[in-house]
């Protein structure tokens, strides 16, 4: 194998799926990265056998070859190496690189790499059957949406391993658009966007999608306005840039039903800027119980009274700021990171909370929506302390 190829590509390649080296591989092959040099094309290839990713950079490939060498090490060589052109030379298992290093006095560079056959690698498929959707087609149907969906739901995923299924987003396509939820069991996040996916009734999903494979695709998707094509089906997703494919085992089992647990009867409404409530949110929760995170808000027809206490120091705090409040006088706490999480997702100046009462559910939703758009948040409230 021999090519010469751009540093600025080589690194771009390499970070895009360095994230799917495992830091403790199963096997000895998965801590490398996967090189296929042909038609001029360098790809790049990585995975921990739950997640994988390939992507292609321009080459000028001299021989055709395929190797494995160790990812972390190849990235820091990379990493370190001067804008400029690149030389790989592969002979006996052995990488080589070489190059101009960019300065008259450290002239040129050679660093070597043992690698593994690239026969030991797991090969990665181009497609998947199942339920497909194209971004890009429309104003509508774009990049932005899907990255949207995935950064306003994602961070209610739960961390608990006692209960897989609420470890990853449910994203659910119908005949009527797409869907989003997640949920921890204090906090839930629903997105949902009517569309015209060109989806029957009989071809409608719904899977689970791990965290991994979501922060993965946020950043192939962050900064990308070209087309992507992503498949879901019974047992993985596959999501395709072009260039750039990911490749995501998903998890198992139904879903609970999230819809049991929003409440209907919220019938009390709060409005407040969300430029005044978050930084004083942040500010309070300062001098909050290091265990509970609670910040309590004491609401009036016009104004809310943020405080905080901390028992642990003896601290404590508050403040007030303006608001708009139809129901009557109610003071209800909530966990202040959580808080801040669901509004620093609402694209709108203004937040509305949905309330019944202090011991039940709020919903939290931005003032202002797109037609065809419906975001929500559910926080669960916390009991007073002391």
């Amino acid at each position: 194998m021999k090519l010469s190829v751009n540093r600025n590509e080589l690194w771009q390649g390499i970070d895009t799926v360095l994230d799917a080296v495992p830091s403790k591989p199963a096997l000895p092959v998965l801590a490398n990265i996967l090189l296929v040099a042909e038609d001029n094309t360098l790809a790049l290839s990585a995975t921990d056998l739950d997640l994988s990713i390939r992507t292609e950079v321009p080459a000028t490939v001299e021989q055709k070859g395929r190797i494995t060498v160790p990812a972390r090490t190849f990235a820091d060589i990379a990493r370190e190496w001067p804008e400029a052109e690149l030389s790989i030379l592969v002979e006996n298992d052995r990488l080589r690189l070489s190059g101009d290093l960019g300065d008259a006095e450290s002239g040129e560079g050679a660093y070597s790499l043992s690698g593994m056959a690239a026969d030991e690698f797991p090969g990665m498929p181009t497609s998947l059957e199942g339920v497909s959707i194209s971004f890009g087609d429309s104003e509508e149907l774009n990049a932005k949406l899907l990255l949207d969906m995935i950064n306003k739901t994602s961070f209610a995923v739960s961390k608990d391993d006692t209960r897989p299924v609420l470890n990853g987003v449910l994203w659910r396509i119908d005949s009527e658009g797409m869907e989003m939820v997640a949920t921890d069991g204090s906090r839930l996040a629903c997105y949902r966007r009517s569309l015209d996916l060109g989806v029957q009734s009989d071809q409608e999903a719904g899977v689970i999608v791990p965290p991994q494979a979501l922060t993965q695709m946020g950043k192939l998707l962050s900064g990308h306005d070209g087309a992507v094509e992503v498949t879901l089906g019974e047992t993985q997703l596959f999501l395709s840039t072009g260039t750039t494919h990911l490749l995501s085992r998903l998890i198992e089992g139904p879903y609970v039903d999230y819809a049991q647990v929003i409440p209907k009867e919220n019938d009390k409404n709060l409005r407040v800027d969300i430029n005044r409530l978050l930084p004083t949110v942040r500010r309070v929760s300062i001098l909050s119980s290091s265990y509970t995170r609670q910040v309590r808000l004491k609401l009036d027809v016009s104004s809310i009274e943020l405080s905080a206490a901390s028992p642990e120091i003896g601290g404590e705090a508050r403040e007030q700021i303006p608001a708009s409040f139809d129901g009557e006088e109610m003071e209800i706490g909530y966990n202040a990171q959580f808080l801040m999480e669901i509004l620093r997702k609402m694209d709108t100046q203004t937040v509305r909370f949905e309330l019944n009462n202090n011991v039940t559910a709020a919903l939290l939703k931005p003032d202002l929506i797109e037609e065809g758009e419906d975001y929500f948040c559910l926080l669960m409230p916390l009991r007073p302390t002391g």
